[in-house]
């Protein structure tokens, strides 16, 4: 690969002090769409630490513990200031999961200075899924021609919110790829609005900080479209323990119980609060129904496969929340006409 020009380099060079600057001004974010510096070349002068991702990039229970140990890492260069080669190369297996929470961190870093660098995974599926996966939407890259035409797609949230209206035609489009026609959702639109909700009241400090990733892939073959939602606020657990169970943590076993008493609703019968956090359950309540599957939950250091009944405690803590599920002809049918 060629060099960066100098004045291209120069370029680099001051928007990250610049970025540093209005940081510490104002603490203005801007989004990863406008800060980040993409896959560029690795051979010029900036100062950029390789940090190779595991060759099985995926947030199933057999790999999640590398995969969060890797996004810590990041996080840990990041703060550290330093910037970062994404290498991939040697990727043979990658999940749309792992691409958003990857894109998450990336984001979160990028708004305080970081630039980020890199390269696809050389074997040709795996660089398909990225390529696909709509990652390039926000990290400057090329994609091969083949790739380019996708329903799948990743929204966030920005210095512009992700209308309702844009959350709704995504959902009515993996509706079409499921059932072979277009319909809304009421059940994958209310858990994705809870997760919407919990990410923007809750695992926060401040609106400015409010970041999230909803992300869509299609399988039309299939007829299975996978979903997976991620934020890098306080977590599940630290929500609620700095919050309504600060007194009750007691009636709790572990992390573990906290987590998944959330979900099946029993806050209110353990504790005997008044709870009114109905975003969980709403989410649990639509996966009992049978309107999605495979749902999976990773929150500060709790790992929750609903479907292989794997409750385990992480090693390597995630400082978010992410959620992964399937729609499939498996499911509960739920494809509602729309109304002009």
């Amino acid at each position: 690969m060629k060099k960066l020009k100098p004045k291209y380099k120069r370029y680099l060079q001051m928007r990250s002090r610049r970025q540093m600057k209005n940081k510490k001004r104002n603490g203005n974010p801007r989004s990863l769409r406008q800060s980040t510096s993409g896959l560029i070349p690795r051979n010029h002068t900036l100062s950029f630490i390789d940090v190779p991702t595991p060759i099985v990039f995926k947030l199933q229970y057999e790999h999640c513990e590398e995969v969060i140990s890797y996004i810590n890492k990041i996080k840990g260069i990041g703060r550290s200031g330093r910037h970062m080669n994404i290498i991939m190369d040697d990727i043979i297996d990658i999940g749309e999961g792992a691409i958003s929470m990857l894109l998450s961190v990336m984001e979160e870093l990028v708004r305080e200075g970081i630039i980020f660098t890199g390269t696809k995974p050389k074997q040709p599926i795996p660089r398909g899924i990225l390529e696909k996966s709509g990652f390039f939407k926000f990290v400057k890259g090329k994609i091969d021609e083949s790739n380019s035409t996708t329903k799948n797609t990743i929204l966030n949230t920005g210095d512009n919110q992700t209308p309702q209206s844009e959350l709704a035609e995504e959902i009515i489009k993996s509706m079409e790829t499921v059932w072979g026609q277009k319909g809304r959702s009421p059940s994958i639109y209310s858990c994705v609005f809870e997760m919407m909700r919990n990410a923007c009241d809750h695992a926060f400090k401040n609106e400015n900080q409010i970041r999230w990733h909803f992300a869509l892939s299609h399988s039309e073959i299939d007829n299975l479209v996978k979903f997976s939602f991620v934020d890098n606020g306080k977590g599940i657990i630290r929500t609620f323990t700095e919050g309504i169970l600060k007194n009750f943590l007691n009636l709790f076993n572990d992390n573990l119980d906290i987590v998944e008493t959330a979900f099946t609703n029993g806050i209110a019968s353990r504790t005997g609060l008044s709870w009114r956090g109905k975003g969980l359950p709403t989410i649990y309540e639509n996966y009992d129904d049978g309107h999605l599957n495979n749902l999976v939950v990773i929150s500060n250091n709790v790992y929750i496969d609903f479907d292989r009944k794997i409750r385990h405690k992480l090693k390597n803590s995630f400082s978010g929340t992410y959620y992964y599920w399937k729609v499939d002809q498996s499911c509960t049918k739920e494809c509602f006409e729309i109304k002009n």
